[in-house]
């Protein structure tokens, strides 16, 4: 068992303070603004209070790089790190022709289905009633796969109990999503995305070095058949096949970025319909670019250990955990580094959880709360102060089942990336074709979608 050093710890509580720090500035950015004028002498008045539409929404005034940012690290979660690695490491790059779903995805997302949203200015994808509770229930537990990922990481590298490692990283995340809303998510989602980059480069830099270069990689990969990649079978229950990742991959990345309510909530938050675009066109490239660099990875990661892996020889407990395996087997003696790489993870763990966090919290607080209490109470009205009160204490327990079903989930053998792919493909396919049904033949009613969506589950 490989430990991390003080200054791996040292690199890890910056990056966590730093968040919480963010989520304290954006929940109290008024008062903390107000509090500085004061002491320069100045004239202030009341500071207002934080709305609902600044948690969920930041009074849909979001620039390019804050959407940019988030909608890239929200989607390559610690689950894509962890996940992709291990089935590039086990399967060889055949994975990687989802870089070809990206080519039809997001041109669609972003010219066909983002407009339309953006026009209706919901505070949600799901505003037809019998979609909403199923859907985010799905997206609880998503995330909460998404929270397992980085505590086996995290396990793996310091030692930790993965329940401990769970509470951590699930608390840090529900903290500053509750006090901070959206604005805090995406600002962290910026950085995390750059964490996240420059982690896999490194990695990628110095293991093919310590490997005598990325030649050598490329020849043990290509040994272990690590590089076959196009397989043209017509079997539909084949693992991997280059229709199934083109075509099926295109279905499940629309699905998240043309109709997942956390991707729907970052457009709805943006400034404009411009911006919106052009941020899911940027997606385009980031992904093909990170998706290379994880098929590199996965590289590096076979050839590190061909022919000694760490599963079979008992150091590690699940396949998941060879990427964190690996980096604290290739930097055992470099201190700071390990701790970067394992803040890499930990950053897409995070990035991913508060957008879901405050996406949940979104659609309940406004399809679900408020309609009940106008429906209980006709004529009444209730004060921004009691409804940002009260969407900060939902966040709270969403944060709080999602750690609850994480725990579950650490019972699971199953890979991390099968798990989510599962999840996405039981629930996003039937409500892409839901939508899509929506926008071609709006004639058709909610009983039609309904029976739609149902079967299409069923199936």
């Amino acid at each position: 068992m490989y430990s991390l050093y003080w200054p791996d710890y040292f690199i890890l509580v910056v990056l966590l303070v730093f968040y919480a720090f963010v989520g304290i500035w954006y929940g109290y950015e008024r008062q903390i603004k107000r509090i500085y004028r004061r002491m320069r002498g100045k004239d202030v008045g009341e500071a207002a209070p934080m709305t609902t539409d600044d948690i969920f929404l930041g009074n849909r005034r979001l620039g390019l790089m804050p959407i940019l940012g988030t909608t890239v690290a929200s989607f390559i979660s610690a689950v894509t790190l962890l996940g992709t690695n291990n089935e590039i490491y086990t399967n060889g790059i055949e994975f990687g022709l989802m870089m070809l779903a990206y080519l039809i995805a997001f041109p669609v997302a972003a010219e066909v289905y983002v407009p339309v949203f953006y026009k209706l200015q919901l505070s949600s994808s799901h505003e037809v009633g019998y979609f909403e509770m199923l859907t985010e229930w799905f997206i609880i537990i998503y995330i909460a796969v998404v929270l397992y990922a980085p505590s086996l990481a995290l396990s793996q590298a310091t030692g930790w109990d993965v329940n401990v490692a769970i509470i951590a990283t699930g608390l840090l995340a529900t903290f500053y999503t509750a006090i901070g809303g959206i604005k805090a998510v995406v600002w962290t989602d910026l950085i995390q995305m750059f964490v996240m980059f420059i982690g896999f480069i490194m990695i990628i830099a110095i293991g093919a070095a310590q490997l005598g270069g990325i030649d050598k990689v490329v020849q043990i990969a290509e040994a272990g058949k690590r590089l076959d990649i196009f397989n043209f079978d017509l079997n539909p229950f084949v693992r991997h096949s280059f229709f199934s990742l083109t075509f099926g991959g295109a279905g499940m990345v629309l699905s998240i970025y043309a109709t997942n309510q956390t991707s729907v909530q970052r457009y709805l938050a943006c400034k404009d319909l411009k911006t919106t675009r052009t941020a899911i066109h940027l997606n385009l490239p980031l992904n093909i670019v990170f998706m290379t660099l994880q098929c590199l990875g996965g590289l590096v990661s076979y050839a590190t250990f061909v022919g000694c892996d760490p599963k079979l020889n008992g150091e590690t407990t699940a396949s998941d955990q060879i990427l964190p395996y690996l980096i604290m087997k290739l930097f055992n003696h470099i201190p700071v580094v390990r701790g970067l790489f394992i803040s890499s993870i930990l950053a897409a763990a995070l990035s991913t959880l508060s957008s879901g966090i405050n996406s949940i919290a979104g659609v309940i607080m406004e399809d679900v709360f408020v309609e009940a209490f106008f429906l209980c109470r006709p004529g009444a009205c209730i004060s921004q102060r009691k409804l940002t009160l009260f969407a900060r204490l939902l966040a709270i327990l969403i944060g709080l089942i999602t750690i609850g079903v994480a725990f579950l989930l650490s019972i699971v053998s199953s890979g991390v990336l099968q798990i989510s792919f599962s999840i996405f493909g039981a629930i996003g396919g039937p409500i892409l074709t839901v939508f899509t049904l929506g926008i071609i033949m709006p004639f058709v009613n909610q009983w039609v979608s309904l029976f739609h969506f149902l079967y299409e589950v069923y199936m």
